[in-house]
């Protein structure tokens, strides 16, 4: 029994040489801005999630501010501070009854290590005390900064 040789590398050599250098580069460039353009976007997405998480800390927050009230009587005064919600504030206006509403003061603190301003009366809504985030630039009074009051 004969067996026939297929066309392999060996019978076809025009086909069996690799990539040139130059084509392999082309490759690579390919690769790395799809690479970086996916990057870029992650970039993006992280910071459209920090902005997410804060809106949700400081809502969070105003929602232990109104139970503070409701079992206080009364919010934080200014100098008090978001602190009154961790320990029991020992200068005026006591509340007349307190329970901790926060574990540690790391609630205290915005996505990007900034720590919270808290105003009472608040300056858009002087019925309820806001609290302001400084945002990703961490600075205070800049377009980026966000409250518990924004858009109400």
């Amino acid at each position: 029994m004969k067996i026939q040789q297929t066309n392999d590398s060996r019978s076809l050599p025009h086909l069996a040489r690799g990539f040139s250098l130059f084509e392999m580069v082309i490759v690579m460039g390919i690769i790395g801005l799809i690479l970086g353009g996916a990057i870029f976007s992650m970039g993006k997405i992280k910071n459209s999630a920090e902005i997410s998480t804060c809106d949700q800390s400081l809502g969070s927050l105003a929602t232990n501010l109104e139970n503070y009230k409701n079992i206080g009587g009364h919010y934080p005064s200014q100098s008090q501070g978001l602190e009154a919600l961790i320990t029991k504030p020992t200068n005026s206006p006591r509340p007349r009854r307190w329970t901790q509403t926060l574990d540690s003061d790391s609630a205290l603190y915005d996505p990007w290590g900034t720590k919270l301003e808290y105003h009472y009366p608040g300056k858009q809504d002087p019925s309820r005390p806001e609290i302001i985030s400084a945002g990703p630039d961490k600075q205070f009074g800049t377009d980026d900064d966000q409250s518990n009051q924004d858009g109400k």
